[in-house]
């Protein structure tokens, strides 16, 4: 019970600040390129050491995950990268055109944009299909049966 709690309380702040920073790590290197802003750019920066922090305190408390990735135990190192390298290029190809990335686009469904709500039923409909088809796919692309 105390875990569900903390984590709303976690989901609720990191809302409320992605609501009012306009945080996007698209926007921010974006803005790096053309214009020299850094501005958006110190919160990628922000989030990358907030992540290393967290995950060292985790480990540190003896934090595990098991059957870690979940569903891609039958898959080698080859078929990882490969399936890693095809939907990290989908996810950044189609969110570039849909104004940013997926955390801002959570944001901006939570403000109510109904462009936003759009794009994350494409956004789960993709992760579902990722998973379960284009997965067994190059399982069966590499010989491996599961």
């Amino acid at each position: 019970m105390i875990m569900m709690v903390a984590t709303l309380l976690v989901g609720v702040l990191i809302g409320y600040m992605g609501q009012r920073t306009r945080f996007c790590p698209v926007s921010g290197i974006r803005d790096y390129f053309m214009i020299r802003d850094s501005v958006r750019l110190k919160g990628l920066f922000g989030i990358i050491i907030g992540g290393a922090i967290g995950y060292t305190i985790f480990n540190f408390a003896g934090g595990d995950v098991p059957n870690f990735p979940l569903g891609l135990e039958d898959l080698d190192s080859t078929g990882l990268v490969i399936s890693a390298i095809l939907g990290g290029f989908g996810l950044g190809f189609f969110s570039v055109f849909a104004e940013g990335c997926p955390f801002r686009q959570h944001v901006m469904a939570a403000e109510g944009r109904q462009g936003a709500i759009y794009y994350l039923i494409g956004f789960y409909l993709g992760i579902v299909y990722f998973n379960y088809v284009t997965i067994k796919w190059l399982g069966l692309l590499l010989g491996i049966t599961g």
